[in-house]
């Protein structure tokens, strides 16, 4: 027999710990008895395994007693050196009861098994430790066929299983949405972690409260009722460790007694968590967005790994917040924005009624005086009063053309037009006045077909240039140009006035800028005309530019995207074009017919509602020449008293007390006047204005002011269409676009750079530079790539 070092020497060779340890053993002391007694398979087992460099445990004889390669070693933390040679079920009394029968069922049976991924709690380093484990128990055979031992190979899956779960987290936070107020935020964020309460077992965020100088406890999951520990509310003044976080702007670990922080045991086990990470939210040079507490897994050491994890959380919580506070202020300034530009909207049309109301008794007035036979004198004064009426009646639509523009209400109703017939009715409305001032009117109009466009906006785009041109120009001529090139149709309006100086060229599409010449003819402008031109072309995806020479003349271009009408002729015209804006409108309680005209008894009943007298006056004047019995009221409640519902209704929409569009709404609740056609008469022009007295149940709307011809037409038409009525309701859904974002490029690299630190061990600076080769290799964008280790947890080969 050899000597017992030598033969120690070969079955352990080499000088690494567990080699050594080995020789160093009392193996007579061990079920195992003297080397010497060793039979060959234990011999050729041991020398099997203790080279390898796979970590490799043999469990020999009836007490399984243990031997261990170096690279077994580490797994055995403290129970290192003692596990040398200790029976199994010594080594391991933790985890025997799941661990011992599979080994002995392997010796019985003689068949190997395989776990994947088992969860064992070890107490290895002090503590119960949550570990999993991949392994293979495998039989060592005698030569006569008996099992002798067990070869186990195994492999600790504990740290990429636990970083698969803390990366899932991470993900989960990534994905939400900032675009919400902090608080609900607060609640969505505690929700993603409660998701994963292995790793986070529990959870609070306290926000700040400004006016109580405090903290407060906004969402949380894990944890009983507030009491002391982790109150409701925290002084922001104050000693507790929340606070001091938040003051000093520094988080850090913090250990509690496990009866006064009440935390629920997590789904591991029933230890219960007793330390958190508390960790303050902000940025650190800018204001304090909370505080968040993030409870620590009992059964994990707290490693760099999971400081690197907490800290990625306290990052992504601290952006998301901070971006929900930026959402809120940008929301709050779109709310004050919107509501202003509403008010300015419905102040410009309030505005327009009132000055409506009285032009069309001035209109009426100038017609009236027309047919009573005026000397020369008289009718020029007349003539003069219509001018300036129609002016001013073209300036308050400029200016509700205007504001609906800034409030972004100029919303296009296209249809299909002919546009070169359009054009060349537009120029007839100017030639007279164009040649009376000794100019010349070219007109180069090609036909471009039908195109789907806004009828209504072309004629104020057109008529708004040409009379640009015309109180610019003194001498030469003024040529209008309509071609189609390619997918585009393109008006010019050139003339050949002063020009504009190149200073003011980019300055003339400014609203309520005025060029600084005065013009040939008429009186200065109020800079709306070429700041409305450009917002109507833009509201159907066009453009508008300009060329001027000074002295030399101006060019005006207008470039629209060619929308073809598929088929079928040209729709009849809504209206006739504005020629002069003569319009009419009136009141009286009691109707005195005019001289010579009696109502039939079996003329129509009409029922008219409008608060201002003269305007009352004129329209009972007016309908009742036109064969209507008319029967004239002041206000909405006066028109609910009327006991025998008329045929028509005719009703002003601002009124005193109730509205017209009240009114409306009463009448179609009311059966006996459901079917009573109703026709909404006001100054008031906007798309939205006639949406919402259309939704409230009218037939028509008509515009002050107003044809007293169309006005009559209007009734009639609907007078004959009223056993027929059906009820219209256009509603207008017109609403502000939630600004939501998407996370900001910053946030989602820093949460990539995270992720990689976790899951490789590296610095923060080469996890950035690992994005960058990436991204090179690649040929993508920085964020993309960053996006796409956020959501796959690693850094895909290129």
């Amino acid at each position: 027999m050899t000597d017992s070092s030598e033969l120690l020497a070969s079955l352990f060779p080499g000088d690494d710990e567990a080699a050594s340890l080995a020789r160093a053993t009392d193996w007579a002391a061990t079920p195992l008895g003297p080397p010497e007694s060793w039979g060959p398979e234990l011999c050729a087992a041991i020398r099997t395994v203790l080279p390898s460099k796979v970590p490799m445990l043999l469990w020999w004889g009836e007490d399984l007693v243990q031997v261990y390669n170096d690279a077994y070693r580490p797994f055995l933390g403290s129970k290192h050196p003692g596990a040398m040679g200790q029976p199994g079920a010594e080594c391991w009394p933790e985890i025997w009861a799941e661990v011992g029968p599979m080994a002995r069922k392997v010796v019985e049976s003689g068949v190997a098994n395989y776990e994947q991924s088992l969860l064992l709690f070890l107490e290895r380093h002090g503590f119960t430790e949550e570990t999993y484990w991949t392994f293979s128990y495998s039989p060592v055979w005698s030569a006569d066929g008996a099992v002798l031992g067990v070869f186990v190979a195994t492999s600790d899956v504990t740290a990429p299983r636990i970083e698969s779960r803390r990366l899932q987290t991470v993900r989960e936070l990534a994905v939400l949405s900032s675009a919400e107020p902090a608080a609900t935020l607060a609640g969505k964020v505690t929700a993603a972690l409660e998701g994963n309460r292995y790793t986070v077992p529990f959870a609070a965020v306290y926000l700040p409260d400004a006016d109580r100088g405090a903290l407060v406890r906004t969402a949380d999951y894990g944890l009983g009722p507030a009491n002391s520990t982790l109150p409701a509310s925290i002084a922001l003044d104050g000693h507790h460790p929340v606070a001091k976080v938040a003051t000093s702007r520094s988080g850090g670990f913090h250990i509690w007694d496990p009866d006064e922080l009440n935390a629920e045991p997590g789904p591991l086990g029933p230890t219960r968590p007793t330390g958190g990470h508390i960790l303050p939210l902000g940025d650190p040079t800018r204001s304090l967005e909370g505080v968040v507490v993030l409870g620590l897994n009992p059964y994990r050491p707290i490693d760099d790994a999971y400081l690197t994890f907490v800290t990625l959380l306290g990052r992504q919580v601290s952006a998301l917040l901070a971006e929900a506070r930026m959402g809120e202020v940008e929301r709050a300034r779109t709310t004050a924005l919107t509501a202003l530009d509403a008010s300015k909207t419905a102040f410009f049309a309030n505005v327009s009624h009132e000055f409506g109301t009285p032009l069309t008794v001035a209109f009426a007035a100038v017609r009236e005086l027309r047919e009573s036979g005026l000397s020369d004198e008289q009718a020029q004064h007349v003539d003069a009063i219509a001018r300036a009426s129609t002016r001013l009646n073209r300036l308050v639509e400029a200016l509700l053309d205007f504001a609906r523009a800034e409030a972004g209400q100029l919303v296009p109703e296209p249809e299909p037009v002919d546009l070169a017939e359009l054009t060349t009715d537009v120029l007839g409305m100017f030639r007279s006045a164009i040649e009376s001032a000794g100019l010349a009117l070219h007109a180069e109009v090609d036909d471009v077909g039908l195109v789907v466009t806004d009828r209504e906006t072309w004629v104020k785009v057109v008529g708004n240039l040409v009379s640009n041109a015309y109180k610019f120009t003194e001498s030469g001529a003024i040529r209008v140009s309509l071609r189609r090139i390619d997918e585009t149709v393109e008006l010019a309006v050139a003339d050949t006035g002063r020009g504009i100086a190149p200073e003011q060229v980019d300055k003339v599409f400014a609203r309520f800028h005025q060029v600084v010449q005065q013009p040939a003819r008429g009186v200065a402008g109020t800079g709306i005309g070429l700041a409305l031109v450009r917002d109507l072309v833009e509201t159907q995806a066009g453009r508008v530019s300009l060329e001027s020479r000074l002295g030399e003349g101006t060019t005006v271009t207008v470039t629209m995207p060619v929308v073809r009408h598929a088929e079928g002729a040209l729709p009849p015209r809504r209206a006739e074009l504005a020629t002069g804006a003569e319009g009419l409108l009136p009141d009286a309680d009691v109707v005195a017919l005019p001289a010579g005209s009696v109502a039939a008894e079996d003329a129509p009943r009409l029922l008219l509602v409008e608060d201002h007298a003269d305007v009352r006056a004129y329209l009972s004047r007016l309908l009742a020449a036109d064969g209507w019995s008319v029967v004239a009221v002041a206000d909405a409640a006066a028109a609910m008293r009327t006991t025998e519902a008329p045929d028509i209704v005719l009703c002003d929409v601002m009124l005193p007390g109730p509205s017209g569009l009240d009114l409306v709404r009463m009448l179609r609740a009311d059966r006996a006047w459901a079917h009573v056609p109703v026709v909404l008469l006001t100054a008031r022009t906007g798309t939205a204005e006639v949406a919402e007295g259309l939704a409230a149940g009218a037939d028509d709307y008509v515009r002050k002011p107003f044809e007293p011809v169309e006005l009559a037409a209007r009734l009639r038409s609907h007078l004959e269409l009223a056993r027929g009525r059906s009820e219209v309701a256009v509603q207008d859904a017109q609403r502000a676009a939630n600004l939501e974002s998407a996370l900001e490029s910053n946030r989602v690299i820093g949460m990539a750079i995270g992720v990689l630190m976790s899951s490789h061990r590296v610095t923060s600076a080469r996890a950035f530079e690992l994005l960058r080769v990436r991204s090179n290799q690649t040929n993508r964008k920085l964020r993309e790539v960053a996006e796409e280790v956020v959501l796959s947890g690693e850094l895909s080969t290129p």
